[in-house]
């Protein structure tokens, strides 16, 4: 390894960097004149700006939210560099260093070398991170900035990405792509592009979000070189470098810090919380009106409520077999609108599926001539294969587009009852780099505009609902994203393959999604494509499924066949137990839709999310937190009837189902037969539950002593009155000491359901 002596001397410079202070900034100037900012944006996120040209080419950010009062960001995005909040810039120069301090950070920069920070916490005892001195930036032929690499750091996030949820010795590209039946494993890139991860080292947090919507790549000690020591690295082919440092110092600081930044979810309709169903077979059928409503028919037969149906793209499959976006046709749907009413008789929404590319083929496309993104050498429409033909994508740069989208969107398919939409096949995966986009009047190609059309095909479908009904909460759903995607719709891990295989591993895959602002997110159960799955495997996929935001059941294989609840008969009682149990659940998953909506903490977490304190936590993947306060252990493995699980340090669990109670910090071994999905409450938990129109409270008592309170909330789900201040928020508490539990639910009528050891027997429960 390269000695520091020779590290040290490489990097000597003749002459100082020099700086300035420009509006809150330290601007630093290198000998061939590229310039590095520094902003502090609060006390704990510090902004770096890299201009290798000298002043910033990069203009605009779809990303960020400017203003702390701001919900969104407009179609032609916020400006990257005016208006910047900030605050105060304070720092101290001796004769070789220039250390920033923002009261939590400091940032020491040595004025003699290249430009390169160290990064320590407030007591100066320990380095969180410290870019590599030797090529801390590097400008050709791509910018990069490379980080040094010290042992015992876990890295986490970059959204949704293959593997287990630490991602050291990998490297990841982002690059939106239709990545139809992945590996859940090692498959890369897949559908999003989220450019933010999480490091983790000696018991800190810190995020590194660098905001660019180009191509680029992501290197976790894959790479290894011998002259510049262990490193790590982002790489991108932008023209600047745009970057965030967002210090925790705990994990769940840095993700609420980070959407803060990027926006938070709305809070959606109740009914996105039930069982959706789905199945390619139904609208490409023939006769797909009969068979849709065989799908309600074969509900109520089954006993299964469904309260949201996706209306696959067949409805739009034209006689000769190409898909046709919001042309509906009626041979196959004769009546859209009976369609519709059918499923509304039972409560179902629909979510019909649309696409942002025409075939050349399509009815329409001469009339979208100037809404396409365009060939860079032709300047007519640019043609790539889509959906088993030749197509061109809509240019959401141009507002005449979007005018168009919203317009079809009301036109053909909110007026024959179609509820909301589900934006599919949206990566822009196209592969000239060059093609060029409207980009609101300023010509740019499609390399650094790919996310943001699959971010403005998304916020212009969620308008357009809005636009339509005013009153009623919009949902979207949209398979491809970047940061921002949080605040219009909500997505899903694609095309997965059935296998244990994947169920395994869509579980850290969702996790990643969920701890990078992308919380309201599920898988399709059992599969998408592949075999068919047994029904072991089914049934563990269901037991799991429940326990995400959104609980889909969807596939599409090219002998017809189907996923579906009612698929093996002999195991509906159990499928029909974990449905059961995941209605009763909702009280609590809306509560956390709320808390998601409030403060960016997601549904889902790795277990590394609260007990970052706690070693055995930082590599376990197939485990997670719903909430803070349950457990969920899902059986991945084939015929397997145990599950071993580590469960976290720092307090006791209980086993949900037999109120076994388990000290932390031990790995244990749980009966898991196929009818069994093991769950665990941690001690202190209160859990909001619903059964037979009842609002139960399950307290899961302290051992000894310990105080919780957990906040209830509740609206009418559906509208917007609750920005108004139409809902109800009660505060349910929980006290334990070695005489007595005392429980208050704060006036909320409720029945108490006790957890607790055998000497809970001795103590007395007082109701406030």
């Amino acid at each position: 390894m390269i000695s520091d002596v020779v590290s040290s001397e490489a990097i000597q410079q003749s002459s100082p960097l020099q700086y300035e202070i420009i509006n809150n900034s330290i601007i630093f100037t290198h000998q061939n004149d590229t310039k590095y900012v520094i902003t502090i944006v609060e006390e704990n996120i510090v902004r770096i700006r890299v201009w290798p040209q000298g002043k910033p080419l990069t203009e605009r950010t779809w990303s960020i939210i400017n203003s702390s009062q701001a919900e969104d960001v407009p179609f032609e995005g916020n400006k990257r560099h005016d208006d910047i909040i900030s605050m105060k810039i304070n720092y101290t120069v001796d004769k070789t260093n220039l250390t920033v301090f923002t009261g939590n950070l400091k940032l020491e920069i040595n004025l003699y070398r290249k430009f390169a920070i160290t990064w320590k916490n407030a007591s100066s005892d320990l380095i969180l991170a410290t870019d590599n001195h030797l090529i801390p930036y590097e400008f050709t032929p791509s910018r990069r900035h490379t980080l040094s690499r010290f042992p015992n750091e876990y890295y986490y996030g970059l959204g949704e990405k293959s593997g287990p949820m630490v991602k050291n010795g990998r490297r990841y590209r982002m690059r939106n792509t239709d990545a139809f039946g992945y590996n859940a494993e090692l498959s890369d890139p897949l559908y999003k592009h989220i450019p933010f991860y999480i490091t983790l080292r000696e018991c800190e947090g810190f995020g590194l979000f660098y905001d660019t919507s180009f191509d680029c790549t992501f290197d976790f000690g894959c790479e290894i070189d011998n002259y510049y020591g262990d490193i790590r690295y982002f790489e991108t082919v932008d023209y600047d470098l745009d970057y965030y440092f967002i210090y925790g110092p705990l994990i769940s600081n840095v993700v609420e810090r980070f959407t803060n930044l990027t926006g938070r979810p709305p809070l959606p309709p109740k009914w996105t919380l039930g069982y959706l169903g789905s199945a390619m077979k139904y609208t490409d059928a023939p006769n797909a009106q009969e068979m849709l409503a065989e799908f309600v028919k074969k509900c109520e037969q089954t006993n299964i409520t469904c309260t949201g149906f996706h209306l696959s793209s067949g409805y739009s499959m034209s006689d000769d077999g190409k898909r046709y976006v919001f042309v509906w046709n009626k041979s196959r749907i004769p009546l859209p609108s009976k369609m519709t009413e059918t499923f509304h008789n039972t409560n179902m929404k629909v979510i019909a599926n649309i696409k942002p590319a025409l075939l050349n083929t399509h009815p329409l496309y001469e009339e979208c001539h100037q809404l396409f993104i365009k060939n860079r050498l032709t300047n007519e429409p640019d043609l790539q294969p889509f959906w088993g033909g030749t197509g061109s994508h809509l240019d959401f740069t141009n507002p005449e587009t979007i005018l168009w989208w919203q317009k079809k969107i009301q036109e053909q398919l909110l007026f024959y009852g179609v509820d909301y939409t589900w934006n599919d096949n949206n990566e822009f995966n196209i592969r000239d780099s060059q093609a060029r986009c409207n980009n609101f009047g300023h010509s740019l190609p499609i390399e650094g505009l790919r996310p943001i059309q699959t971010l403005l095909m998304v916020k212009a479908s969620y308008d357009a609902q809005i636009k339509n009904n005013s009153i009623l909460r919009p949902f979207v759903l949209s398979r491809a994203g970047s940061p921002g995607l949080q605040r219009y719709a909500w997505t899903w891990t694609g095309d997965n393959r059935c296998s244990y295989h994947t169920l395994k591993y869509n579980i850290p895959m969702g996790l990643g999604l969920s701890i990078s602002g992308i919380s309201f997110y599920g898988n399709d159960v059992g599969g998408f494509t592949g075999d068919i799955p047994s029904p072991a495997l089914f049934v563990r996929w269901v037991q799991n499924g429940i326990f995400y935001p959104r609980f889909c059941v969807h596939s599409w294989r090219i002998n017809g066949e189907e996923n579906a609840l009612w698929m093996f008969p002999n195991m509906l009682p159990i499928i029909h137990e974990a449905l059961n149990f995941r209605t009763s659940l909702l009280p609590y998953l809306y509560c956390l839709l709320w808390e998601t909506s409030q403060t960016g903490s997601p549904v889902t977490r790795p277990t590394v999310y609260h007990y970052q304190h706690d070693p055995n936590c930082y590599e376990q993947s197939y485990e997670f937190l719903l909430g803070k306060w349950l457990l969920v252990a899902s059986v991945y493995e084939e015929n397997a009837t145990k599950r071993i699980i580590y469960l976290p340090i720092g307090n006791g669990w209980y086993n949900f189902h037999t109120g076994t109670f388990y000290n932390g910090g031990q790995t244990v071994t749980i009966d898991s037969p196929l009818n069994v999905f093991p769950l665990f409450a941690r001690e202190g938990a209160l859990i909001p539950m619903r059964r037979n129109d009842r609002l139960e409270i399950h307290a899961f008592s302290y051992q000894i002593n310990g105080t919780t309170t957990f906040p209830f909330y509740d609206d009418d789900g559906i509208t917007f009155e609750h920005k108004q201040g139409q809902f109800k928020l009660h505060t349910l508490s929980l006290h334990c000491n070695e005489n007595q539990i005392q429980v208050s639910s704060d006036g909320l009528d409720v029945d108490w359901i006790f957890y607790g050891s055998e000497r809970e027997n001795s103590r007395s429960v007082l109701y406030k």
